[in-house]
């Protein structure tokens, strides 16, 4: 009576162990395109020190740059977990983007604290829409900020004057601290692949976020 179900368990375990060590090593292949593309992305201006897999899904990544304004900079890359089936399944209903993390502290740490999140709305004036899309009359609205300071300084523009031209990069947040690490930003990994074949360098746009806090005083 038992042995039927000892031989389902068994084959549960069995098939669960077989996909945890397939997409585990997937993810190792596909941590491996990630890291060519930062080589190429952050050449002539630093080079890859290490890599930590925090767990099967997740690892960091030590970068050593040279004359950039950063310092103990790191990246934490955050792939899909396809090595537990239900925790990848939840989050693709969820529709949880792969990301990457840039953390470092600056030379000249921001005596401030903000975090930037990118959130963008599409709206309609009409309940129902003409089904050809040549009827649509579509209006880009331009970019708004929602603060909660009270006072809004002048220095901010510079700042959020970098942080609008990030959006070639298309960062889903950054945030300055005083405390470490000064500088992060997230971006989403499959928007990397447009970004590098548009040649857009993400140091530049890096650097560029890093120069205008360092510009604000607020």
């Amino acid at each position: 009576m038992w042995f039927p179900v000892a031989i389902d368990v068994l084959a549960g375990v069995l098939l669960v162990a077989v996909w945890y060590c397939v997409f585990v090593r997937l993810n190792r292949r596909r941590s491996a395109r990630v890291l060519a593309w930062l080589e190429t992305s952050f050449a002539g201006h630093g080079q890859v020190a290490g890599v930590q897999w925090l767990t099967p899904s997740r690892f960091q990544v030590k970068l050593t740059l040279a004359n950039s304004g950063f310092k103990d900079s790191s990246i934490l890359v955050q792939l899909a977990p396809r090595e537990m089936p239900i925790r990848w399944l939840l989050e693709y209903f969820r529709k949880t983007r792969e990301t990457l993390t840039f953390e470092a502290n600056l030379h000249c740490p921001p005596n401030f604290n903000l975090y930037v999140q990118n959130h963008r709305w599409c709206g309609r004036t009409r309940r129902k829409l003409p089904r050809d899309p040549q009827g649509w009359n579509l209006e880009r609205v331009g970019p708004f900020i929602i603060s909660s300071r009270n006072d809004w300084q002048r220095e901010i523009s510079n700042l959020m004057n970098s942080t609008m031209a990030s959006r070639a990069c298309d960062f889903l947040s950054i945030s300055f601290r005083r405390t470490s690490p000064h500088f992060s930003a997230t971006v989403a990994l499959d928007s990397l692949t447009a970004s590098h074949e548009q040649e857009i360098s993400i140091f530049d746009v890096l650097r560029e976020l890093a120069s205008g806090a360092s510009a604000s005083r607020f």
